[in-house]
C-alpha cells in the first residue's frame, strides 16, 4: 500500500502490481532540505517515454520541485545566480564541471512555485533550456505562467514583468542547435563558460 501511495509501483488490472521504474536509471528528487520527495527515471533501452517521473503524490508535486536544489542552494547564494536547465543529466554534468549553481525544472515550464524557491536565494536567473522547439515552448509557457502571477498589464511579456516586480534579471543561454547543456559541457567546457558569459537579457 505504501509503495502504491508513493508511486513506486502500479496496480495490474488482474491483481498484483509491477515496478513503475523497471529497467530505468533513477534520480532521487529532493526538497531544498535534502528530503526525498519522488523520483525521475531514464529508460536504459528504447522504452518510451524516455524519461518518467513519479506521479503526483501527497509529498511529490513536480511543479513545486527543482532537481538539484538541495545541492545547489549554497552555490546559488554565493554566486548570486541560478542556472536553470531542463534535465537531470544537465544538472549532474554541470555540477561535476564546477557549476554547482545549476538546477533543473525537470522538463516542465518554470513555475511560480519553482521561482519562489529561487527567489529566496537569488534574483539572477539564466534559462539554459534545450535548443529545440520544446525548449523554446518551455520558455514561452514559463513567461505565460509568470504573466498570470503578477498584477501587471497582460500585454507585457511575463518574464519582463517578473524582472520588474522582483528587481530580478533573467537571461537566456542560447545553446547550439540540437545540443543539450550536458553535451556542450562534456564536449567543450570552455564553450559552456562562454555561453553563460554571453547569455542574453530576456
Amino acid at each position: 500500500t505504501e509503495l502504491l501511495a508513493a508511486g513506486l509501483v502500479i496496480e495490474r488490472d488482474g491483481g498484483g502490481s509491477y515496478d513503475r521504474f523497471r529497467n530505468r536509471l533513477m534520480f532521487p528528487v529532493r526538497d531544498i532540505q535534502g528530503k526525498v520527495l519522488g523520483f525521475g527515471a531514464r529508460a536504459l533501452d528504447e522504452s518510451l517515454p524516455k524519461y518518467l517521473n513519479s506521479p503526483q503524490t501527497l509529498v511529490f508535486d513536480k511543479s513545486s520541485c527543482l532537481y538539484g536544489i538541495d545541492r545547489a542552494k549554497v552555490a546559488i547564494r554565493q554566486d548570486n545566480l541560478a542556472i536553470i536547465t531542463e534535465g537531470y543529466i544537465d544538472v549532474i554534468m554541470a555540477h561535476q564541471y564546477g557549476w554547482q549553481n545549476t538546477v533543473a525544472s525537470m522538463g516542465t515550464s518554470v513555475t511560480e512555485r519553482q521561482l519562489a524557491l529561487l527567489k529566496n536565494l537569488t534574483r539572477n536567473l539564466i534559462l539554459a533550456l534545450d535548443a529545440d522547439a520544446a525548449g523554446e515552448e518551455a520558455v514561452s509557457r514559463s513567461g505565460e505562467l509568470v504573466d498570470k502571477m503578477l498584477p501587471v498589464s497582460p500585454s507585457v511579456y511575463g518574464w519582463v514583468k517578473y524582472e520588474d516586480a522582483h528587481k530580478a534579471e533573467v537571461k537566456i543561454l542560447v545553446l547550439p542547435q540540437g545540443k543539450d547543456p550536458d553535451e556542450v559541457i562534456q564536449e567543450d567546457v570552455s564553450q559552456w563558460k562562454e555561453l553563460i558569459r554571453d547569455a542574453k537579457p530576456i
